[in-house]
């Protein structure tokens, strides 16, 4: 998409400060640093100028933070390769423990400024970056924005994806596990965003960026993303992303195939014990070497309920069909699954959460294997420990 490209090009010549902005960005801590005068004033000495004294009143320190999530999951089908199936991409080991998601970064928050680093190790990224080359497999966020505008900010690098309503922390989702349709939808992106956010019911973005879930793009192909919230109350969130771009990040040589994607989902909060969420996704992409399209669908909905102010229980169906294997290819072509899944939770501290799920995968065909028998079934237990920090 060369038009993309020259889009890109614009906005680098136009705003040369360019960062990049991350999903969720708390507050700056309200604390100052000043620099305290000198003992007694000199002839030499001039007033400060305008800047300096901003800078003494105020300086926002950056903040650290961190999460770790380890957990073990057993999947029942007993696979020899102790991986769960290949299109699950988050807390995917079987029968071990492991840390799926260990992150440590900081972030900056001015009026003007603002960026997060952040770094990963886990097999969430193990799965999730496997195409990335060296040190990027590493890297969870590194972006910073610059604000243009009243409520306009122009942000820049890697963060995490605008699409879907779940992401890869998993203290931070509904339910301990991601469905198929997050699992197969962008974690992150590259690249550049301009983003209006006068902070009450709307939220608009949009995005240049290399490609469907790509740091280091091996093509000329960069793609174009839409982001819209809308907050008609406190109680309820309506969020429409979508995606234009070559899908599969093949050099130029090779093919290029257009994709076509949107994900649309709404969250309602009735009360205080309640959250029910729903989500739908669909896409088109190029047929290779042919004309038309293959497409895929997914749906997915949540309810969680607040026993106790410590404790919850939290249930999920979905639904994915994806018949070519776009996205999720299996050993006879793609899914066409119905999964279901009911998980508890504890938080013994604030900052310590405990969770339990048990989930069961039905297709229409044989698509799953225990051991060398085909089935149409597959069910797994996951329990995750989260210290965030």
């Amino acid at each position: 998409m060369k038009f993309v490209a020259a889009l890109s090009t614009l906005v680098a010549v136009a705003l040369p400060l360019p960062h990049l902005l991350a999903q969720t960005v708390p507050p700056a801590p309200t604390t100052t640093t000043t620099t305290a005068p000198p003992a007694a004033p000199t002839a030499a000495a001039t007033a400060p100028t305008a800047a300096a004294a901003d800078t003494a009143q105020a300086d926002p320190k950056p903040e650290f933070f961190g999460y770790v999530g380890v957990y073990y999951g057993y999947d029942f089908n007993n696979p020899a390769s102790l991986t769960r199936p290949g299109f699950i991409y988050s807390e995917n080991l079987h029968n071990q423990f492991a840390v799926n998601l260990a992150l440590l970064g900081a972030r900056y928050t001015s009026d003007r400024f603002r960026g997060t680093f952040a770094i990963q190790t886990g097999t969430y990224p193990d799965a999730n970056y496997a195409a990335e080359p060296g040190v990027f497999k590493n890297i969870y966020e590194a972006w910073g924005g610059v604000k243009v505008a009243k409520n306009l900010w122009l942000d820049a690098g890697i963060f995490l994806s605008h699409i879907g309503l779940e992401g890869p922390n998993s203290r931070d989702n509904l339910t301990l596990t991601r469905s198929i349709m997050a699992d197969n939808s962008p974690y992150y992106e590259a690249g550049a965003k301009l983003t209006y956010d006068p902070g009450k019911k709307w939220l608009v973005s949009v995005l240049a960026i290399n490609g469907w879930q790509v740091i280091r793009d091996r093509n000329q192909n960069e793609a174009l993303g839409t982001q819209v919230q809308f907050r008609p109350s406190p109680k309820w969130l309506l969020n429409s992303s979508t995606f234009v771009g070559e899908g599969r990040n093949a050099p130029d040589s090779v093919s290029r195939q257009m994709r076509y994607f949107h994900n649309f989902y709404v969250t309602y909060d009735p009360s205080v014990k309640w959250k029910i969420a729903a989500a739908f996704d669909t896409g088109w992409e190029e047929k290779y070497q042919q004309s038309g399209y293959n497409t895929w669908q997914g749906a997915s909905l949540i309810v969680r309920r607040r026993t106790t102010t410590r404790t919850g229980i939290v249930g999920r169906v979905e639904y994915y069909h994806d018949p070519a294997g776009v996205l999720a290819s299996t050993r006879v072509g793609g899914l066409n699954t119905v999964g279901y899944s009911l998980g508890f939770d504890y938080l013994p501290v604030p900052r310590v959460i405990l969770r339990a799920e048990a989930k069961q995968f039905v297709d229409q065909n044989e698509v799953y294997m225990e051991k060398k028998t085909p089935k149409k079934t597959n069910g797994a237990a996951t329990v995750l420990l989260g210290l965030t920090f």
